[in-house]
């Protein structure tokens, strides 16, 4: 798939329909206060922005070391690393979908935005004694979700070329499993789509039970 529109416009678009498949997917999550959360941002996209920067990730574990977006907390705003995106999609060769990788990564992103909106302790920048969990197993949780939602927006487009990216991303989750890549551990949501609700919940209210669960569960899908 080829650019037929510039970025801006095509993310813009893209983003609305994301949203309409995050708020589709979510209405089975039985969760009060998630629920009033969906309700007051019901119109709501974070801002979007577009950036040429690069940034290498230190020490990184999985098959690439450039960032591909970020959300951040101010505004909830969310950038798309297009130069990082492009060298992604050279590296994997899906040149054809850059569209597709471009979407998988911002529907990544607007998952964190919403996240972080219902749950800030989600993404403490450090460790949390008293949560009982680290930041770096957080980090694992919070990835993983974002991914698995990434996955799932990719796989219920109808284009072909959204499938692709989607097996394309499983494959490199199965690939990097052992290497502890953060993002590998959404497989254990393929398995089990209904663990994605529970970790989403339990990281909330009881973050150490959704660590001990949540690796138990990896334990038996590995």
């Amino acid at each position: 798939m080829m650019f037929a529109c510039n970025i801006d416009s095509f993310l813009e678009n893209e983003l609305v329909k994301i949203r309409d498949y995050f708020y589709k997917m979510m209405a089975n999550f039985p969760n009060a206060s998630f629920k009033k959360m969906l309700e007051e941002r019901k119109e709501w996209l974070p801002p979007v922005y577009i950036s040429d920067e690069v940034i290498v990730i230190p020490k990184a574990n999985g098959p690439f070391d450039k960032q591909l977006g970020k959300s951040l907390k101010k505004g909830y705003s969310v950038f798309i690393y297009h130069k990082a995106v492009k060298e992604y999609c050279r590296t994997f060769h899906l040149d054809n979908e850059y569209e597709c990788v471009l979407s998988m990564v911002l529907a990544h992103e607007f998952f964190h935005s919403l996240h972080r909106i219902w749950d800030e302790r989600a993404f403490l920048q450090d460790a949390s004694p008293r949560t009982g969990i680290s930041m770096e197993r957080k980090h694992q949780l919070t990835e993983s979700l974002a991914d698995y939602f990434a996955f799932s927006w990719l796989e219920s487009n109808a284009d072909g070329d959204y499938a692709k990216v989607a097996q394309h991303r499983k494959s490199l989750w199965q690939e990097y499993t052992f290497a502890n890549w953060p993002y590998s551990a959404a497989l254990v949501f393929v398995n089990n789509p209904n663990k994605f609700f529970e970790i989403l919940e339990l990281l909330k209210l009881k973050p150490a039970m959704a660590n001990s669960s949540f690796y138990y569960r990896s334990s038996e899908n590995s």
